[in-house]
Order: C-alpha cells, then structure tokens, then sequence
C-alpha cells in the first residue's frame, strides 16, 4: 500500500515536471485559496472550492495519462488519436469553466460586499 502511495506521488511529481497547464492549475489554486482566506467563505462553499480544485486537478492528470498513452502508440498524426487527445482536453476544459463559474457564484458576492 505505501507503494501504491510512493507511485503515485512520483506520477503527481513527473506531472507537475512536465505539464505547464498542470503548473498553470496550481497556481490558480493558490490564489484560489488566497483569495478564499481573505473573503471567509462559509464551510459549504469551501468544500465547493475544494472539489472544484480536486476535479480540475484530477481531470488534468487523466488528461495528461490519455495524451502520453497515445504518444506512446504513435507519433504520427491519426484522426483517431487526434480526435482522443480533443475530447480529452475538452473534458478539462468543461471541468475548468463550471469551476470558475462555482468560484464566482461564491466569491463574487463577497468581492462586492468588500467594495
């Protein structure tokens, strides 16, 4: 069990080494939370924050496992592999929109009442 924690982390890790937009997901997530710690959400709508970042996280990681998988099956250009790689991003990009949407539901209220 402990291995299956060690393989993961070094999956995470090798991620976080080689994707930007993995990277560019981090750094969203901390001002994120950032901004979360300066505005006090409720405890609902942090647990909204927190699984909206988790998902986002998560797609992004199976995003990246389908387009190394189908590097790995070829390097030339396929429709079918073209068209894998499109559906995969796109699932992150919808995972990504309605979490910002979730964000401004929560935060953009109190961003107003602080102004």
């Amino acid at each position: 069990m402990i291995r299956s924690f060690k393989y993961a982390i070094q999956g995470l890790l090798s991620a976080i080494r080689s994707e930007a937009n993995l990277r560019f997901h981090i750094v969203a997530a901390v001002a994120v939370c950032a901004t979360g710690l300066w505005l006090k959400p409720e405890t609902g709508e942090w647990c909204i924050v927190v699984l909206c970042i988790g998902a986002v996280f998560g797609i992004e990681l199976i995003n990246t496992s389908i387009e190394q998988l189908c590097n790995h099956v070829t390097a030339d250009e396929h429709p079918s592999i073209k068209k894998i790689k499109d559906i995969s991003a796109a699932a992150v990009l919808i995972v990504s929109i309605t979490s910002v949407i979730a964000g401004l539901m929560i935060f953009l209220p109190k961003l107003i009442d602080k102004f």
